[in-house]
């Protein structure tokens, strides 16, 4: 009887042990946690990202901007379309230059080449 007794004690010791397991498993989540997967989930961070690479193009480039559309940045490629083969020429020539402005203002970016495509701007 004393071991039928002992053994149901440590039976119930088991579960107790089990459910507090289960019980403190969930605790409540972080609010910064919760938030930073919202963000990643949405895309909140891509859109400011993409709009902080229209603004350093921006800069980078001065006044053609207006003839020129940032695109995708695709393992480390930022593929920019502009609006006639005669300003694709031209930045061709000022690639290296660009490349160094969008470096020098986007370091997180990962910016490490650049592509340009003929195609409609805005």
């Amino acid at each position: 009887m004393n071991q039928h007794l002992g053994q149901q004690f440590e039976d119930l010791d088991r579960r107790r042990g089990a459910q507090q397991r289960r019980f403190f498993a969930r605790q409540p989540k972080r609010i910064d946690n919760v938030l930073a997967q919202v963000v990643q989930r949405r895309g909140y961070a891509q859109v400011r990202a993409a709009g902080e690479r229209d603004e350093a193009w921006e800069q980078a480039v001065g006044e053609v901007a207006s003839a020129t559309r940032v695109g995708a940045l695709k393992r480390g490629t930022l593929e920019v379309v502009v609006a006639h083969s005669l300003l694709m020429q031209e930045l061709t020539f000022r690639k290296e230059e660009l490349l160094s402005k969008l470096q020098t203002a986007l370091p997180d970016a990962g910016i490490k080449q650049l592509r340009f495509r003929v195609g409609q701007v805005g």
